[in-house]
């Protein structure tokens, strides 16, 4: 394992809860962090993915929902029902990750991390499985909600 640093994963949860709350009208709560693959995978239906480069922190920050969870997020967010997910409503899951992403760079950019904005990437499918191209491990924030279960995956390139 990468020696990340645990703090580093606190303004994600932060900002998770926060924006799942503001944006969706949705109380969500951090559960304890945990190495993937030491639990099964949850059935992933879209993600969005920022890439992060900075002198301290080079990695990812994957934000992940099953489809029925991710369909009520954006039902809450935008105030009318979706069966399935479009090429219009998939930009939802960028969104919020660029937002919770913005809360977790200011706070860690105050500790010296100087994180640089990056765009997201949106993947999309049934059922499926994101694996990081790193030596490093993978952490999974998960995060449940009464809609269901969530999760932010942070890998590390780098020691911490």
């Amino acid at each position: 394992m990468s020696q990340l640093d645990t703090s580093f994963f606190k303004p994600f949860i932060e900002g998770a809860v926060n924006t799942i709350k503001v944006q969706c009208s949705l109380p969500a709560t951090g559960e304890s962090p945990y190495i993937k693959g030491t639990k099964p995978d949850m059935d992933i239906a879209i993600a969005g993915v920022i890439g992060i480069t900075s002198p301290k922190f080079n990695g990812s920050i994957t934000l992940c929902f099953p489809e029925k969870v991710f369909l009520g997020m954006m039902e809450r967010m935008l105030g009318e029902p979706f069966k399935e997910i479009t090429n219009d409503l998939q930009d939802g899951v960028a969104e919020l990750l660029n937002i919770i992403f913005g809360h977790a760079k200011v706070i860690l950019n105050a500790q010296g991390h100087t994180i640089q904005k990056a765009i997201p990437t949106i993947i999309r499918g049934e059922k499926i499985h994101t694996t990081q191209m790193s030596k490093n491990k993978t952490f999974v924030l998960p995060f449940k909600s009464e809609l269901g279960s969530f999760c932010i995956e942070i890998c590390s390139e780098s020691s911490m």
